[in-house]
């Protein structure tokens, strides 16, 4: 049996790709172990420059990484390596295991870097001071998520602009995505405002920050310094960042393209576009290779419920992809699909799987505080993360604390703590435009008022702070942040600081502020610091710090793994708006066990979401739950799945017709 490797550069045949299939199906554990191992070596130590990997969840593409990195260095002492991900848990994992490699000597480690693709594109902005098309001063601030429609609305009010239907941030920053501008009259004075500002503020947005790096890479060769590429989650790439990666490979000796088409989940957040991998797929000069087995999971059925899903509502230029589970010989669970009759059912099931699990779940707590363990326990995926739709009889409220008994000490810092820490930097650094602006939106002052001070500080080509003398907004606001800084580098309690803190600012949340000053000052390093953080280079949501017991939505689970996973939400309703991809890389988020949890009369829910349809049977057990035993009670079929809900639906009606029919007239 050959390795999946096409030699030719030509997209996998189909009947060939099915034959391969059914061969790799009917090996036994020990031969796909075997095959999987000498099929990553292969991959990794082709001689060709250009190469793609399908590699769907679970399949070994860090390994690959590995072994691909020794073979460019092998051959290559010299060479400077770097690898690109949008994930950043994803790079923290591929900094650790390349740290960990005993392939790869200390020296050679010093070869590889390893960056979400913004971190770099600031990295090189940073260093290029921007581009002849926008210069930037050094120390480039990020505009974070939370401040982008603030800069947004100075950018309308400077092009006198007011439709903000007709001309919102995101229909511009999906043209920044596939830059491509409109260029009417009114979209090009926006442009120019924004670009004005982002001067002005010394600060750049995810989304422009890929066009001033590849700008800066087109005019600068010198910031190419590095030989050999490894391109990790290619199909959540969207046009500026292929351009990105593009200009900066034009020097390169070898680059390796991963990714999986089915796993694209940021088309609307960021303009993500399957057919960019789609296109390297049949574009000749590439290698095309597969990663076959998933061994994520110790569940035969989760695989297999995974890879029969795959075939659900398929696009037809889908990349063909061969997914089976590494061994065979132990079954494990079927996935669970539970029909609960109410939100405060589904939370009582939950509660009785971490009731039932309680001393691995403790002692997962223990290990990842100790950093021996780096993935949760039971990771509890919701299609909203604030599950509004558990709000009957407070179910949600209920399942929030019940995980919070798990959850590790928060490293978020509260709205209070950074609005103190703002005022604090602008008195460290007045003449930052960026951090006054912040200053100017926590003191509230009319759009008016702000317009005004813009185009003054513009027109005399000055920065805020320099209009002290004429303008006493200005003198009072510095003022202020004197006196603020004063209190926080005073030699007085935590208590004390807050208390005198309250008389210039608004504390919304005393406590709260209270601990975050006990557990760290806000002095000028760490205020410092703790910007930067703020400052983050991703765009999707990601948790820092896992677990045992994470929270968290199906789309944020992206390069999350745990030993047992929970969907809940899983009806036509509150699931109506998550994509086939979104479920799928939900679905391969468990390594020994996965349960879908539909809910009747939660948030208007009226049947299991039609995602069913795409699982198979063999690889289910289907269940109804109640609080009162026997708690389980065994569904044969899917259609009898769907009628018992269809029966809590029908009973709920009728008890809500009952209910009215005694309330009293009014």
């Amino acid at each position: 049996m050959r390795h999946l490797v096409n030699e030719d550069g030509l997209p996998f045949d189909a009947d060939e790709l099915s034959r391969l299939r059914s061969e790799l199906d009917d090996l036994a554990d020990e031969a796909r172990v075997q095959f999987r191992n000498e099929n990553a070596r292969t991959i990794a130590q082709h001689g060709v420059t250009k190469l793609l990997i399908v590699s769907g969840p679970g399949t070994g593409k860090s390994t690959v990484f590995k072994h691909r990195i020794v073979h460019w260095l092998e051959n290559n002492q010299s060479a400077k390596i770097l690898v690109l991900s949008f994930v950043r848990k994803l790079v923290t994992d591929l900094k650790n295991d390349i740290q960990n490699a005993t392939e790869l000597s200390e020296e050679q480690k010093t070869h590889v870097e390893v960056h979400t693709l913004h971190r770099y594109a600031r990295s090189v902005v940073e260093k290029n001071h921007g581009s002849s098309e926008l210069k930037f001063q050094s120390y480039l601030r990020i505009i974070p998520q939370s401040w982008k429609h603030v800069v947004w609305q100075d950018a309308m009010h400077l092009a006198k602009q007011t439709d903000v239907d007709q001309f919102s941030w995101e229909k511009f920053e999906k043209q920044l995505h596939d830059t491509a501008f409109e260029t009417s009259s009114d979209w090009s004075e926006l442009k120019d405002a924004y670009f004005t500002l982002s001067r002005f503020y010394n600060a750049a947005g995810f989304a422009d920050l890929i066009l001033h790096a590849t700008y800066a890479l087109s005019e600068n060769e010198e910031l190419k310094e590095y030989q050999f590429f490894i391109i990790d989650e290619y199909q959540d790439f969207n046009q500026a960042e292929e351009n990105l990666i593009g200009e900066l490979t034009t020097r390169g000796e070898g680059k390796l393209i991963v990714g999986d088409d089915d796993q694209v989940l940021y088309d609307k957040l960021k303009s993500g576009k399957a057919q960019l991998i789609r296109g390297i797929y049949t574009d000749r000069e590439y290698v095309n290779s597969m990663l076959p087995f998933c061994s994520r999971s110790s569940s035969v059925h989760i695989v297999q419920a995974a890879e029969s899903f795959l075939q659900y509502e398929l696009e037809p230029e889908s990349i063909p992809k061969i997914y089976l589970p590494l061994k065979v010989n132990d079954q494990g669970q079927r996935v669970q699909v539970i029909a609960c009759a109410a939100p405060k059912t589904a939370v009582d099931y939950i509660k009785r799987f971490i009731e039932s699990n309680k001393p691995e779940i403790e002692q997962r707590k223990t290990d990842l505080e100790n950093g021996t363990k780096k993935d949760s326990f039971l990771l509890i995926l919701t299609p909203e993360k604030d599950v509004k739709f558990y709000a009957m009889s407070k179910a949600g409220e209920e399942l929030k604390k019940v995980i919070s008994v798990y959850k590790s000490e928060s490293v978020q810092y509260s709205g209070d703590f950074f609005r103190g820490r703002t005022y604090y930097s602008l008195s460290s650094r007045p003449a930052d435009n960026f951090i006054f602006r912040k200053v100017i939106y926590y003191e509230g002052f009319s759009r008016e008022v702000v317009g005004g001070l813009l185009k003054r500080a513009l027109v005399e080509g000055t920065s805020f702070s320099a209009l002290r003398d004429s303008e006493p907004l200005v003198d009072g606001i510095l003022k202020k942040c004197d006196a603020i800084k004063s209190i926080i580098d005073a030699a007085s309690t935590p208590e004390q600081k807050v208390e005198h803190l309250a008389t210039l600012i608004d504390i919304f949340e005393p406590d709260t502020l209270l601990r975050d000053l006990t557990r760290q000052e806000l002095n000028a390093k760490e205020t410092e610091r703790s910007e930067l953080e703020e400052e983050v280079e991703a765009e999707v949501e990601e948790l820092q710090r896992m677990s045992a017991v994470e929270l968290i939505s199906l789309v944020g689970a992206k390069g999350l793994s745990a030993d047992h996973v929970i969907i809940i939400g899983f009806d036509n309703v509150n699931m109506s708006w998550i994509t086939r991809n979104a479920f799928y890389v939900a679905l391969t988020r468990a390594r020994e066990s996965l349960h879908l949890i539909t809910s009747a009369k939660a948030g208007g829910s009226s049947a299991p979401h039609p995602f069913l349809t795409g699982l198979p049977e063999d690889n289910l057990e289907l269940y109804k739950y109640v609080q009162s035993k026997p708690h389980f009670t065994s569904l044969k079929n899917k259609p009898a799945f769907t009628k018992y809900f269809e029966q809590l639906i029908w009973a709920a009606s009728q008890q809500k017709k009952k209910s009215s029919k005694k309330s009293p007239k009014k």
